[in-house]
């Protein structure tokens, strides 16, 4: 004979699993989806008339290097920040060293997009965070 009690405890079990299978399915997905609340990404555009070369971006403490951009050409990089920083961006325009200095603020665990525009003696970054 089945008992009140038994199907009771049952029905509890079966209420218990699916609270955790609710609750790890909400912490993955909050796990997953927070990559968009922090972190940085730098946008660098080639405005000018000519190819630039070894470009480097001084960021959050580290060094991020992109080979080289062609005129009109941009690429996003996600720099990963280990502390406190501006941005500085050092390439070779025609030849001859360049350097675009941002006054940009980066720390850890701060959602911050930045767009930087060089080439030809320009040198504009803007923080475009949303």
């Amino acid at each position: 004979m089945i008992s009140w009690k038994s199907i009771w405890a049952s029905e509890c079990l079966l209420r218990r699993g699916a609270y955790r299978a609710c609750i790890v399915a909400v912490l993955a997905f909050s796990a997953s989806a927070c990559g968009w609340l922090t972190g940085a990404v730098v946008t660098v555009e080639n405005v000018g008339a000519h190819r630039l070369d070894q470009i480097r971006l001084e960021v959050g403490g580290g060094t991020v290097e992109i080979k080289s951009l062609d005129a009109g050409e941009k690429v996003s990089v996600r720099p990963e920040i280990k502390g406190d920083s501006s941005l500085r961006i050092h390439y070779r325009d025609n030849n001859e060293d360049a350097v675009c200095d941002g006054d940009v603020y980066f720390t850890n665990n701060l959602r911050v997009r930045v767009e930087a525009e060089i080439g030809d003696g320009v040198c504009r970054v803007v923080d475009v965070t949303d």
